[in-house]
């Protein structure tokens, strides 16, 4: 049974059974009912006014829920939407049964992740009003890629996030046409300006099959509190001559008195990310690529970014079915350079995450710094699938610098406040912690020497994943698991300095202050966790500790 609270909404997604004319009825607790039909067309998204501090029980015919919650609370922002397992008429979660909701040892503690199902791309990122917001790419009917929806949560301080309503959804024609069609609200990018936000995204309509008949154009909207849009307005109809029918992923930036887009593409066969430029962030015009990858194999960059940092320029793109020499699946490449009359000079290049599951990461501006939050993929097929699970999270969110031509990433400073129960301290020894309780920890190395090392972050049976540094390597390597097929070098000639995150299914290691950063998957059934670190030289190591990370959901 229902218990609406403050709530005045009630949001259903659902999916008709197939050849059924499903729907849903809502009965109060003096037996009065209202039917709502879900149709014949596959996906449906209800959203039915129920009154404040009352009960309600959720029947559903030849239909089935993917997701349930309530919303239209006054105080939405802090108090965030409220679950409700369909189940036996429906029940809302308190925050404790949340909570419980999320402790499994395949659902991170203090990584973002959704309530259930499928997520990927961070969209929208900004500040705005006193809270962070972060969109994404969402199939909110299953733990696999889908017709896109833009899922919403906030923060207060890019730690403790807040889960809201679905703000977008995939277009009529790809709801009412599932198995013939696919598309829907694909990824993009937000401005905050000080009474409004302006949104830029991609709309994909085409076959099952990418081919020449695929449209991607770009749109925009606005919004003043960032739950309700306005109507979208394409700004960009048609691609550039000798640009593939891969064309998407609009991300703003604003350098002097110009607005400039840049956009994913190829470009005459080969990856590229091409410039736009606007006076008044409606009316687009082509400039030309901003830059081009010679890198062979490449379908097309994915997800771009630009902007100004440090007294340089660094962009950034996804690069879609490439395989580097290491065996990693679609990493991300930077680029170093100057922007000058509107060109783009590169100066020095390489991949922003050395872990090969971090893609399709996104940054904003706030306060003077250049943040950025990547998508935690999965490009390996090691997912493991359970009732009510979810696919894809975020990584911490990363504070970006320019140092010696490189791109430097480091963990916000807030995610120490997360930091718990000291469970080693030390010097100058090897490290062995065969039980960590929960498998959720932080753990911090300095070495006053160069050593080479073999680090155990995780093990499930036969399954491992380590850190190590011997002959030559440093990186990050798998057995096991599907993706023990490659080796995933960090590029860092020495370590002085590591710092690992490891929470339940992900490992996130940052070395030298941010001079190289890796995130990996490992799915580990277990209760607890491991760090056994063995040294060659155990004095190298000047200073050690690993605590405890609390969990965001309490």
């Amino acid at each position: 049974m229902i218990q609406t609270g403050e709530y005045t909404c009630l949001e259903i997604l659902l999916r008709t059974a197939e050849g059924k004319k499903g729907y849903v009825i809502l009965r109060d607790t003096e037996g009065r009912e209202c039917r709502y039909d879900a149709g014949q067309k596959y996906y449906r998204w209800l959203k039915l006014p129920v009154k404040r501090q009352s009960c309600y029980e959720i029947i559903s015919r030849e239909a089935v829920i993917s997701l349930a919650y309530l919303s239209g609370c006054e105080k939405i922002l802090e108090e965030g939407i409220r679950y409700i397992d369909p189940v036996d008429g429906g029940q809302c979660l308190s925050s404790r049964e949340a909570a419980e909701y999320y402790d499994t040892p395949y659902r991170e503690q203090y990584h973002f992740a959704p309530w259930k199902n499928w997520m990927n791309d961070p969209n929208g990122l900004c500040w705005y009003q006193g809270y962070y917001h972060m969109y994404y790419q969402y199939n909110p009917h299953g733990q696999e890629w889908n017709n896109m929806y833009w899922g919403h949560a906030v923060s207060p301080d890019l730690v403790h996030w807040t889960h809201l309503p679905i703000v977008l959804e995939p277009q009529k024609e790809v709801l009412e046409q599932a198995d013939m069609v696919k598309g829907g609200a694909f990824s993009g990018s937000a401005i905050a300006l000080e009474n409004e936000t302006v949104f830029y995204l991609t709309r994909h309509l085409g076959p099952v099959e990418d081919g020449e008949e695929t449209v991607q154009q770009q749109w925009m909207t606005r919004s003043h509190d960032m739950l309700e849009f306005e109507p979208e307005k394409l700004v960009i109809e048609e691609r550039p001559k000798g640009a593939s029918f891969d064309f998407r992923d609009p991300k703003v930036v604003k350098i002097g008195h110009m607005w400039y887009l840049v956009l994913a593409s190829t470009m005459n066969g080969q990856a590229a990310i091409l410039l736009y430029k606007s006076r008044d962030m409606e009316h687009w015009s082509y400039v030309k690529p901003l830059l081009t990858e010679a890198e062979e194999g490449v379908r097309c960059f994915e997800c771009p970014d630009f902007f100004p940092l440090d007294g340089s320029f660094a962009a950034w793109g996804a690069l879609m079915c490439h395989r580097d020499a290491s065996g990693r699946y679609q990493m991300s490449r930077y680029y170093i350079g100057e922007f000058k009359d509107e060109e783009f000079s590169v100066k020095s290049t390489g991949w922003y995450d050395f872990g090969s599951n971090c893609y399709a990461m996104q940054s904003f501006e706030h306060e003077g710094k250049r943040i950025a939050i990547g998508w935690i993929s999965d490009f390996y097929g090691e997912h493991v699938e359970v009732e009510n699970g979810a696919y894809g999270s975020t990584t911490i969110p990363r504070v970006l610098h320019v140092k010696k031509n490189k791109l430097y990433m480091s963990p916000v400073e807030e995610i120490y406040t997360l930091k718990g129960h000291n469970l080693y301290t030390g010097e100058k020894e090897n490290i062995n912690l065969e039980h960590i309780p929960g498998n959720s920890f932080y753990a911090g190395i300095t070495f006053s020497e160069n050593t080479d090392f073999n680090l155990l972050l995780g093990r499930d049976g036969e399954k491992e994943i380590r850190f190590i540094k011997e002959k030559g390597f440093t990186g990050i390597r798998t057995s096991g698991v599907k993706s023990e097929c490659a080796v995933f070098p960090a590029d860092v000639d020495t370590v002085t300095e590591m710092e690992i995150f490891v929470d339940r299914r992900v490992v996130e290691i940052y070395l030298n202050g941010g001079e190289a950063a890796g995130t990996k998957l490992f799915y580990n059934s277990a209760a607890d966790g491991c760090f056994v670190l063995e040294a060659a030289k155990p004095w190298a190591v000047k200073q050690a500790e690993v605590s405890k990370m609390q969990s965001i959901w309490q």
